[in-house]
């Protein structure tokens, strides 16, 4: 597994990503977990909690979200809110690694003014979790070498709360089905590592 995250970090290191250039009132991070076992590198999703008013009620997704007027910067944001809705604290069990290219979130099959900055950190295993029910209802890790295989992308039918229903690519393990915005962020991870 050292050489994986070693791989890892060498590519992270490398990469610069442009901002996105758009007017966004809002900014968002989200953070991609990465967890070093003897088997593989597993990747932490959230099943977010059901709310009628969220527009990614139910999705799976990194834990994150929207940065407070009293955080200096998204690092902050990040760290405070993956404490909030899963209990690890990023500045004791977690090594930060690199950016992503930041995303412009889209809602109900529409663009907004919002843009989301993915941060990869490590995570020790002796991070315990502890989930805040109000926006958490269940979590996985996924394995790397599942997400790296050829063929694994599937596409499936998804139902938007206006009703309509669209097409979209996603990754579908143990039970939950991974798309959307995260799926973007998630693809956009696995090709800056892809192998030669």
């Amino acid at each position: 597994m050292n050489s994986k995250i070693s791989h890892i970090r060498g590519r992270l290191a490398k990469h610069n990503p442009a901002p996105v250039d758009i007017d966004a009132p809002m900014r968002a991070a989200v953070a991609l977990l990465l967890q070093p076992r003897p088997d593989d590198v597993y990747v932490f999703f959230i099943h977010r909690a059901h709310h009628p008013h969220d527009p990614w009620s139910g999705h799976m997704a990194f834990p994150g979200g929207r940065q407070e007027p009293e955080d200096p910067d998204l690092l902050v944001t990040i760290q405070r809110e993956t404490c909030e809705e899963v209990g690890i604290d990023l500045a004791e069990y977690g090594e930060y690694l690199g950016r992503l290219a930041e995303v412009q979130a889209s809602a109900r099959g529409k663009q907004i003014g919002m843009v989301v900055s993915p941060f990869v950190y490590l995570v020790s295993r002796d991070a315990s979790l502890v989930l805040d029910p109000v926006e958490v209802q269940d979590v996985i890790w996924v394995p790397l070498s599942f997400m790296q295989q050829d063929g694994v992308e599937q596409i499936v039918q998804r139902k938007l709360q206006t009703g309509s229903t669209i097409q979209v690519p996603a990754l579908l393990y143990g039970g939950k089905t991974i798309w959307g915005l995260t799926y973007r962020m998630l693809r956009g991870f696995l090709e800056l590592i892809r192998e030669p």
